[in-house]
């Protein structure tokens, strides 16, 4: 039963800790070594990088936000292969061992007890999207962050909807812009909703406009600001349009059941914030809105998937679902039972992550993953990288 414990808030009120203690630099350092050595044992069984080979074929412009065009470019200038996927990988490794560093603190700030909080790290750790996210495709990270920033800000428009929350909420959408076309549609629903939840605005349609105004200023900011980039750089222009083209411009009809069956297969853990929103005596009101956001967002990625023309890999959506759902166990008060079901559902989604690899396609990958197994050269030559 004490086990069960470490996974469960205090029952006191929660302390205020600094981020810079001793035991979060120490969560960054292990996290980033880890990644760093695995990624290095990778690279080492001859695997290229997927970022890398969008980068060598031309077809960079096409894919990614401009966060992820921006340090791929700026890596694509190393002189040769070998030191350009060690840079690129390093980056993503110290990325890394902040994020989980910050993660850390978020969970242990909200009441969690350190070994529950080492449990939910080590579950996501575990799970094979995001290691491939660190050691493969790291163009999605800036797309993780802004979904797991955004649940705060939602679950706050959602329990005050004043104007202060949704300037807050309006600070963050610009996130979606940097990180990419296909998350970029969501900012004018998200626009809206904000407008939505203050009560003057529902009532009154100049109160509605000052609001979605507030809610897009600034990223339309950032819009004329990579805009008035380009022009200085002397690029053209229309350089701009290329992603958007390439997202927008054809409609594709794709295989919708199996993009939602990798985002339930790898993800399951999307039942935590649908079972809260009928769990009895919680120890705090009810946020339906953000619990249910945390499924939508992903959810709306495995659809975009399938209608859009996006090379967003099929574990883009289950690893956002995850990214948003931790954020979101760090500003919930959830009861002990729920707690232990969401450390539960992330192992179920880490392991399902392994056991199912025919819902995602990148073979050669697993096969250098084998490699670093003992024994896991005696894999399948279908798995094998050379291959």
């Amino acid at each position: 039963m004490s086990s069960m414990a470490d996974v469960s808030t205090a029952a006191g009120p929660v302390r205020v800790r600094r981020f810079w203690r001793a035991s979060t630099i120490a969560v960054g350092i292990v996290v980033g070594t880890l990644l760093i050595a695995l990624t290095i044992g990778v690279l080492q069984t001859g695997y290229v990088r997927r970022d890398i080979q969008v980068l060598l074929s031309g077809q960079d412009l096409r894919s990614g936000g401009w966060l992820s065009r921006m340090v791929v470019h700026a890596v694509g200038m190393l002189p040769n292969l070998a030191q350009q996927q060690l840079v690129l990988s390093l980056l993503a490794s110290a990325t890394s061992g902040v994020l989980f560093a910050a993660l850390y603190d978020r969970l242990r700030r909200n009441g969690w007890y350190a070994a529950g909080t080492i449990a939910v790290i080590a579950a996501i750790l575990a799970h094979a999207g995001t290691l491939y996210t660190f050691t493969a495709w790291s163009t999605a990270i800036p797309l993780f962050i802004a979904f797991a920033v955004l649940i705060p800000f939602i679950r706050a428009l959602e329990d005050v909807g004043d104007v202060q929350a949704a300037i807050g909420l309006g600070m963050v959408l610009p996130l979606l812009v940097l990180a990419g076309p296909t998350p970029a549609l969501l900012i004018p629903p998200l626009a809206i909703g904000a407008a939505l939840a203050d009560p003057d605005a529902r009532r009154d349609p100049r109160a509605f406009i000052a609001m979605i105004l507030v809610a897009t200023l600034p990223t339309l900011i950032v819009i004329f600001g990579i805009l008035g980039y380009t022009a200085q750089a002397g690029l053209n222009p229309l350089d701009v349009l290329v992603p958007y083209v390439a997202t927008y411009g054809r409609l594709q009809v794709g295989n919708m059941a199996g993009s939602i069956a990798t985002l339930t297969a790898f993800a399951p853990c999307l039942v935590v914030p649908i079972a809260y929103c009928f769990w009895p005596a919680l120890p705090e009101r009810r946020h339906i809105v953000s619990a249910l956001a945390v499924v939508a967002l992903p959810l709306y990625l495995a659809v975009a998937r399938v209608f859009l023309n996006t090379a967003m890999p099929a574990l883009t959506p289950p690893l956002a679902l995850i990214a948003a759902m931790v954020s979101w166990l760090a500003v919930v008060r959830l009861p002990l039972g729920l707690r232990i079901l969401a450390v539960v559902m992330l192992v179920v989604s880490a392991t399902m992550s392994w056991v199912t690899p025919m819902l995602w396609d990148d073979p050669a990958w697993r096969g250098a993953m084998l490699e670093l197994v003992p024994g896991g050269s005696a894999a399948p030559p279908a798995l094998r990288p050379s291959l």
